[in-house]
């Protein structure tokens, strides 16, 4: 190979793993948007049998970092916190993966990914759950938060 063939390959290649890099970057990049702190003032899910649950007690609240998320809802006994690593995977959307749980460990380890919107001080967010066994599509969850201070 001569080289100008080797430096045009050479330059084909660098110019192929920066585009790689900086696209990989900016997937995982946080948006500072999520930061902070959430209170959940409407939960919603729909069934695929089109049967709904709605939440408007408030007693759910969401804390983003860099790159952890926490969901901490209250219960009669005591309050149930699950903590997500969480990253951008494209615009508008997030890959939440549980680390730890105070309600049960059956679902750490595993992902969702959630559609979100930021509109000042509103955070909306919407997720499709696995479906269960044999059940087919899962629920559709749908959540309007508002901006919080953390404790």
């Amino acid at each position: 190979m001569r080289l100008l063939e080797r430096i045009n390959l050479l330059a084909h290649c660098s110019l192929l793993c920066l585009a790689l890099t900086a696209s990989w970057n900016a997937a995982a990049a946080p948006d500072p948007l999520l930061a902070g702190c959430w209170r959940a003032v409407k939960i919603v899910q729909s069934a695929p049998d089109g049967t709904r649950m709605e939440d408007t007690s408030g007693r759910c609240t969401l804390r983003f970092t860099d790159d952890q998320l926490a969901s901490t809802c209250a219960t009669a006994s005591r309050p149930v916190t699950s903590t997500y690593r969480y990253e951008i995977v494209r615009p508008g959307v997030y890959l939440a993966t549980m680390v730890a749980s105070t309600f049960g460990t059956s679902l750490v380890g595993s992902s969702r990914e959630y559609e979100y919107r930021v509109d000042g001080d509103r955070l909306t967010t919407a997720s499709q759950l696995p479906a269960t066994a044999g059940a087919g599509a899962g629920a559709r969850v749908e959540t309007q938060a508002s901006r919080t201070a953390c404790p």
